[in-house]
């Protein structure tokens, strides 16, 4: 199960040689956590930005790499939580070190799925989103990458909305009438309620 509360930390982009690598950490120690390895002359600041400068062990001070810092403070950031992204080069030696120094640092190993998991529980995804990114990742053709993108931006959730409300009040009717059954409250119109559920249905 995951946990809550604390900051995690996760390479973001593929295993294997890159250009760019991305090392993500979201949680409320996000900042502080990253500003540990920071080594240009100017902290990170707080609010929106993005930053160029050197990453080093804070231990010894040796120099790890040099890319950009991105700060995405909350809740406007991916997971809904302060979110801080290194941008060094796609080196498996160069993201492993990283990683071990932002542990060592403070930070706890992401789970799988656990940053979508995080911007769900904090309303940055629904349900359908959230299953949307897996899919997007996932996908391995065009018809696929649309689909999935579709439902990542809302377009499913748009879609269900209404068939959603139907049902509600279709549920609410019968709900009333089990709760409330001595208060002679009318019976159920069976073929208005049939026909109601078929155009749910028709909706789907």
């Amino acid at each position: 199960m995951y946990e809550l509360g604390d900051t995690i930390v996760a390479v973001a982009t593929a295993p294997g040689l890159g250009a760019v690598g991305i090392v993500r950490l979201s949680g409320p120690q996000a900042l502080p956590i990253a500003s540990r390895l920071w080594a240009a002359p100017s902290p990170l600041p707080a609010g929106r930005s993005l930053r160029f400068g050197s990453f080093r062990d804070p231990e010894n001070g040796e120099i790890v790499d040099e890319g950009l810092a991105l700060v995405m403070p909350g809740p406007q950031s991916s997971t809904g939580e302060d979110v801080v992204e290194l941008q060094v080069h796609g080196s498996p030696a160069v993201l492993a070190k990283l990683l071990a120094l932002l542990t060592q640092a403070g930070a706890r190993a992401a789970l799988p799925g656990e940053f979508t998991y995080r911007a769900f529980r904090n309303g940055r995804l629904d349900l359908s989103q959230a299953e949307a990114v897996q899919a997007l990742v996932a996908a391995q053709g065009e018809a696929s990458r649309r689909q999935a993108l579709r439902q990542l931006t809302g377009g499913l959730s748009a879609f269900l909305e209404p068939v959603e409300e139907k049902l509600k009040a279709l549920y609410l009717q019968i709900e009333a009438r089990l709760e409330f059954a001595e208060d002679g409250i009318p019976d159920l119109d069976r073929p208005r309620f049939q026909l109601a559920l078929g155009e749910c249905l028709q909706l789907l």
